[in-house]
């Protein structure tokens, strides 16, 4: 009867072969993951575009050509199109005491374009 201790080569084998298995899996969902933090940093990014131009646009909609002048009238609330951190915003108004503004922002991502829409309303009397 033998008393050695120890892995035989087989068991040393199976054990590399689920080490590497489990290695595969890992890099292969690490890439998976990376896409979608990207993803999610393009559309926290263009959402807050969004949200910067409808702001602009409440601030300008506030604004009034004398004191107590009617609202909605300055120069700058208007629709319009910019290029804002590399993404195309366009955004357009519609109504009359009860103005619907919406913009809309286009980001680039792999494998083409998306879109993100913001709408509001804003009260013009």
């Amino acid at each position: 009867m033998r008393t050695e201790r120890g892995f035989t080569v087989v068991e040393v084998v199976v054990a590399m072969l689920v080490l590497i298995i489990g290695a595969t899996a890992l890099v292969g969902s690490s890439g998976l993951v990376s896409r979608q933090i990207g993803r999610g940093r393009s559309i926290s990014t263009a959402t807050q575009v969004a949200v910067q131009r409808l702001e602009t646009l409440r601030r300008a909609a506030n604004r009034r050509t004398s004191v107590g002048g009617a609202r909605c009238l300055d120069a700058s609330f208007a629709s319009g199109t910019a290029t804002t951190r590399g993404m195309s915003e366009a955004w357009g108004l519609s109504g009359t005491t009860l103005r619907t503004a919406v913009d809309t922002v286009t980001y680039s991502r792999t494998g083409g374009t998306s879109l993100v829409v913001l709408q509001t309303l804003i009260a013009c009397y």
